[in-house]
């Protein structure tokens, strides 16, 4: 597979659509871009988190009271290689700050998130 912007392009949707799904509640959004086993793994509030798509969809559905209509995030890198890439992204849900490591895999034409480790920045 060769590198294009076009693959870029699709990786960064990708992304758009996993920032925007989980600021605004969005449950079919985040079905969409993430794999059913993907994982989200990282401290919050204390503890150590470790949920599958699922839970990890309930989390933001219980924690987002008020959608974010415009939610802000910031591309710091991406690599690929082949049909896997990685991402790290700045942004900001629910007013904290975070840094994930997205993990994606190109499968039947779709750029998907296999996993994510988020580290949530001090107030």
């Amino acid at each position: 597979m060769m590198k294009s912007v076009d693959q870029y392009s699709e990786i960064v949707a990708t992304v758009r659509d996993y920032v925007e799904g989980m600021c605004n509640a969005d449950a079919e959004k985040l079905r969409r871009v993430m794999h059913p086993k993907a994982c989200s793994i990282g401290h919050f509030e204390g503890g150590l988190e470790w949920d599958d798509t699922e839970a990890f969809i309930a989390v933001v559905a219980d924690m987002v009271e008020n959608p974010d209509p415009d939610p802000w995030f910031r591309i710091k890198s991406i690599h690929m290689v082949g049909d896997m890439a990685s991402v790290q992204i700045e942004n900001y849900w629910l007013g904290m700050l975070f840094d994930d490591m997205l993990t994606l895999l190109k499968h039947n034409g779709a750029w998907m998130i296999v996993s994510k480790v988020f580290y949530q920045h001090p107030s």
